[in-house]
């Protein structure tokens, strides 16, 4: 019974229930004034890096190391960030945004793989490319915010 309900409350969680979608729709000036927005575009953008990370890292082992040092640069803010949404402890966060990323991660790939096969490409013909650069943006200024 006890697991059940621990189910239906991650059904029921909208920050669990992300699915792949253009993370080009918000801007900075969103992610800067909304904490939800803010904690969407982590939680994508580490999912993409971790999702290209997974499909390079065999065939380019320095191209999926680049984008896993990505995904580890800004991991710590996106369970900061739930950790505040949800006014809940950094270990309870840290849990929850790190199946909630796996997830995630899964449906990129998915989503990758599919577009991979109708266009010869995992990113032409498809948001991801303008997600992934505007993930490296975010990750950018986080990165100037934290020196």
């Amino acid at each position: 019974m006890k697991k059940i309900f621990i189910i239906i409350l991650f059904i029921s969680n909208p920050l669990v229930a992300q699915t792949v979608k253009p993370l080009t729709n918000y801007s900075m000036d969103e992610l800067l004034m909304d904490d939800k927005a803010h904690h969407i575009v982590l939680e994508g953008c580490i999912s993409l890096y971790s999702a290209v990370t997974e499909l390079t890292r065999d065939r380019y082992p320095e191209l999926g190391n680049q984008f896993y040092e990505m995904a580890n640069t800004i991991y710590p803010y996106g369970i900061i960030s739930l950790s505040k949404i949800n006014n809940i402890s950094h270990k309870e966060a840290g849990k929850i945004f790190f199946e909630n990323v796996g997830m995630l991660t899964n449906k990129y790939i998915d989503e990758m793989n599919k577009n991979g096969k109708k266009n010869g490409s995992y990113f032409k013909g498809s948001f991801l490319g303008d997600d992934l650069a505007f993930c490296h943006e975010v990750t950018k200024y986080l990165q100037m915010m934290i020196l």
